[in-house]
């Protein structure tokens, strides 16, 4: 058992976020400007340059999409090929993760390429094939962090699977970095000196190119140079302008390891150092911060400076999975836990619930509520729970369980679906200071315009003693779900100590019908917008609700989350042109679903789908017609998958593949219409 496990994840996975929301708002700056206008980066400075803090970014979702490799393939079985599968599963082309800039130009896109083409792993980011340029750009650096984080302590194996993940994409010297700076990060969990860990971290690395860099870079800081000195240094030894590509490996892995040598042990110089410095400012912050978060631990975070309020825990993971796309740093940290444990048989605790407040100081999102005001101030000590405290009369806190539109900004597509639904329960744990304090649950949500409402809970008396209270959020017509909240009344000085709220299961009677046709809006509401859609066109249509559409290969539209187990979708379904549709339930990723498909129309299928793998479950003759109306119910109950037409169940099957995750809609080379959508359990 490691010491502290728990909360160095954390503080690592918190690391990580700060370095990427610190520097992203000034990614690509020259660094003549950065220091003209800042001299030093010592704060946030999104506001000042007038973007959001909280944007989509590849550092994140990349690194923490590309980890469900670990969680959907046994240890046993993992390769290349194996991380390049979960390319193909949990990316959506030219939207999620990455920078698509095309074939060549950009690594990432390109690796993408080959693989869709078939192509496996690792030859797919091979040199050979994508040349030198392209394979040694910094995205296996930026994407490693959780690798290390679940093989904490074990170096040999954080730089094995690190070199799997790596060369779905790249070669060389970007790989040998990032297997560097992934066995420095498993090492950190046991090791807090920079020397012992750079002496066992330099005896690994195989590119004497590398190494030679490193050991410069090493001497030099032993010069105790300042950082102004240390940058022109770097500049003139390897400058951008020294290597091919937009953003090669080299310049920004030697900038980290000088920055890590003069930042010593303060977790606020190194990123400050980092982000002065330019280049990649986000990906080298985050791989700084991580380190740093796991060496010096979370104390360090806040030592000399507030890193952790404006972030508030929370970030994005962008994927066709799309009901993880809200997330934060103590629901990551649950993850690497419970895969730490499978692997090495350990038994950290695992918390259930989807907002647990487990690590020190953590409000995984929660925030004073920015649309219904109040004034409240928020704390969690010793991560036994979140304290709402009143300074008036009244007050609400609220987290976001959708992405929010203010934090659309950039080349980054801002795409996923709720955490949370109307009809769903929602379990809340909680005491209050006193009897005189009461406490109500509410959401707000999007409506057909697109204007945020507000639904509310009765209120409850408070309690001083532990008590659970369960709220069935009312039907909203099938609205878009932004935030969940809890308004606190009382007076100045009141408190509610929230200890956990969850909201597992499919919601009990979740529809959208009628017209999604808002011509006022000028583009889809966020009723549409809270699909997760790799289909080339997903809409409303101007008889029917939704419009599916995708001209190459299959394409989903889907809704929900990985909580979803046991429950039926259905749909009024009117087939046009096509070569299979249907509807799909306990999706993970677009890649792999159970799906009643409707072919050449003559024929029912009930398939599982894994990957480029598909079984036929069961098959049915069914004659049908183009655009005519069929209803579409496709069921999960534990093992049993059913299908009925009609009314009419034609398609069962046991199967054990996929447990829980979330449904909706698939076309193959068509389009077809749907209406009445409705989900219940």
């Amino acid at each position: 058992m490691i010491d502290r496990y728990e909360e160095k994840v954390y503080a690592g996975i918190l690391g990580k976020i700060i370095g990427v929301f610190y520097g992203r708002p000034i990614e690509g700056w020259p660094y003549e400007k950065i220091k003209d206008r800042f001299d030093m980066v010592d704060h946030f400075v999104a506001g000042e340059v007038g973007v959001p803090l909280h944007v989509a970014d590849d550092d994140l979702s990349g690194t923490f999409t590309f980890l469900n490799t670990l969680e959907d393939y046994p240890l046993a079985d993992l390769s290349s090929d194996k991380f390049g599968n979960t390319w193909l599963n949990y990316l959506i082309e030219e939207k999620t993760v990455f920078w698509w800039g095309g074939l060549g130009r950009s690594t990432e896109h390109t690796a993408y390429l080959r693989l869709k083409g078939g192509i496996k792993a690792p030859e797919s980011g091979s040199a050979k094939l994508n040349g030198k340029a392209a394979a040694e750009q910094i995205g296996a650096q930026i994407f490693m962090d959780a690798i290390p984080l679940v093989f904490a302590g074990d170096v040999e194996n954080a730089r094995k699977y690190t070199r799997m993940q790596a060369q779905v994409s790249h070669d060389g010297v970007a790989v040998e970095s990032a297997c560097f700076w992934a066995g420095m990060e498993a090492a950190a969990f046991r090791e807090r000196s920079l020397d012992a860990l750079l002496e066992e971290n330099l005896s690994y690395i195989n590119i004497k190119q590398l190494k030679d860099i490193f050991l410069e870079i090493i001497a030099f800081c032993k010069e105790k140079p300042d950082f102004r000195t240390a940058r022109a240094y770097l500049e003139k030894r390897w400058g951008y302008d020294k290597f091919p590509g937009n953003c090669h490996v080299i310049p920004n892995t030697a900038l980290m390891l000088t920055v890590l040598l003069l930042g010593k042990d303060s977790f606020r110089d190194a990123m400050q150092m980092c982000v002065s410095a330019g280049w990649d400012t986000d990906c080298n912050g985050a791989n700084i911060g991580c380190l740093n978060g796991i060496r010096l631990g979370l104390d360090a975070i806040t030592k000399e400076f507030d890193f952790r309020t404006p972030i508030a825990d929370r970030f994005y993971n962008i994927s066709s999975n799309g009901g993880e796309c809200v997330t934060d740093a103590v629901w990551q940290t649950q993850r690497i836990l419970k895969l730490h444990n499978q692997i090495y048989g350990t038994g950290y605790q695992v918390q259930p619930h989807r907002f647990s407040f487990a690590c020190q100081g953590a409000v995984q999102g929660f925030e004073p509520c920015p649309v219904r005001g109040g004034k409240v101030k928020l704390k969690n000590g010793q991560g036994q729970g979140l304290t709402v405290t009143l300074q008036e009369e009244k007050g609400f806190a609220s987290v976001p369980v959708m992405w929010q539109r203010e934090d659309i900004y950039g080349g980054y597509c801002l795409l996923g679906s709720p955490v949370l639904y109307e009809t769903q329960k929602v379990h809340v744990s909680l005491k209050t200071s006193g009897d005189q304090v009461k406490f109500r649950l509410y959401v707000i949500y999007y409506d057909f315009d697109d204007e945020k409402q507000v639904m509310e809970s009765p209120i409850y008396e408070g309690t001083s003693e532990l008590k659970e209270y369960v709220w069935h959020i009312p039907k909203l017509g099938g609205r878009c779900i932004d935030r969940f909240g809890t308004e606190v009344i009382g007076e100045a000085g009141g408190q509610v100590l929230i200890r956990s709220v969850d909201f597992k299961g499919a919601p009990s009677d979740f529809l959208i019908t009628g017209s999604l046709r808002n011509y006022d809006l000028g583009r889809a509401n966020m009723q549409l917008q809270a699909f997760t859609s790799s289909a080339r066109e997903f809409s409303f249509d101007a008889r029917h609700s939704f419009t599916v559409s995708h001209h190459e290969g299959t394409g989903l539209a889907t809704i929900g989350t990985r909580d979803w187990g046991n429950y039926q979708v259905s749909c009024r379904a009117v087939p046009y042109l096509h070569r299979e549709f249907g509807l799909v339930i306990r999706t993970r990723g677009h890649g792999k679903y159970y799906a009643l498909l409707l072919k050449e129309h003559n024929t029912a299928r009930l398939v599982r789908q894994d990957g480029e793998e598909r079984a036929v479950l069961a098959e049915h003759p069914f004659p049908y017609k183009e655009l005519e109306t069929y209803e579409l119910t496709l069921q999960a109950e534990e093992n049993r998958i059913s299908a009925a037409i009609n009314g009419e169940v034609l398609l069962s099957a046991k199967d054990e593949r996929y447990q829980r995750g979330g449904c909706g809609f698939l076309i193959c080379e068509g389009t077809f219409m749907a209406d009445d959508f409705h989900v219940t359990n």
